[in-house]
């Protein structure tokens, strides 16, 4: 019986790239007002920067259904599934996840709860990816993943914190240090749990805050692989990774549901502790 590894467009990993892997990829939707658009099917990253800029409405985002996912799980009846989602305290789709796999009613489907998001869910997926391709059996697969989860944390830098704010995902009181001119938020994702950890003027400053973060409460595994994400901030994203090893490194763009609440010119990095 072969492996069929399933995600949701959260993991901010490019739609062709999926399909060359062979991992199928769940969408979740963004909405400016009536307009729908699906996450990385009908909208591009460059497409949504461009519209969240100048459109005077804020967009909102609509979790993947369980429809959608018992359409995936039946398209693969023949195969083990391993589903790896975004953070179920981030978002419902998890829970549409499992909905549809007590719908379809089979036990080769398997769940994963990453606890993280975007880069930290892109690291987690290559991971099994790579166990896939060295031949391990789906069981331990999902060991490996469940041993990983814990060790994935995201450093990200905001231009503001009022699009988290917005979509309810960090309190109004703490985003108030996102209102300042030229302050930039930054916040910490591990464990499912999403922290405002600091603020610096100018973005330079945030990238040196964070690095001096990581080196004192963090333990990288530089053996591992490290994963740097933005969103249309392509310059200071190349001056965060410049500060990490380049081995194993891989850069992504923010996708249009993250980027709903991350906002425009945020940089981030995702990486596995020892």
């Amino acid at each position: 019986m072969t492996i069929k590894i399933i995600t949701d467009s959260t993991c901010d990993i490019p739609l062709p790239e999926t399909r060359q892997m062979g991992i199928e990829m769940v969408p979740l939707s963004v909405n400016f007002g009536d307009e729908t658009f699906v996450d990385k099917f009908t909208i591009t990253n460059k497409e949504f920067y461009k519209k969240l800029q100048t459109s005077a409405v804020m967009p909102t985002t609509t979790l993947a259904n369980p429809q959608q996912f018992i359409e995936v799980f039946n398209r693969y009846h023949n195969d083990d599934i391993i589903g790896i989602f975004l953070s179920a305290k981030l978002s419902g789709t998890f829970q549409s996840a499992v909905i549809a796999k007590e719908t379809v009613k089979r036990n080769n489907i398997y769940l994963i709860d990453s606890n993280t998001t975007t880069i930290g869910m892109a690291l987690l997926i290559e991971q099994a990816l790579k166990y896939q391709n060295e031949g391990k059996t789906t069981q331990e697969i999902i060991q490996k993943i469940n041993e990983l989860i814990p060790k994935v944390e995201i450093y990200a830098i905001f231009d503001t914190l009022k699009y988290l704010v917005k979509g309810g995902r960090i309190s109004a009181s703490k985003g108030l240090i996102g209102n300042v001119l030229g302050v930039k938020p930054i916040i910490h994702l591990q464990n499912g749990e999403l922290t405002s950890i600091g603020k610096e003027r100018g973005m330079k400053k945030a990238i040196t805050f964070v690095f001096n973060q990581i080196n004192s409460k963090s333990e990288p595994d530089y053996n591992m692989p490290i994963a740097f994400a933005h969103s249309d901030n392509h310059e200071y994203l190349v001056n965060l990774a410049k500060n990490f090893p380049k081995e194993n490194s891989k850069s992504y763009n923010i996708g249009s549901v993250v980027g709903t609440h991350a906002g425009p010119k945020a940089i981030a990095i995702a990486f596995f502790n020892k």
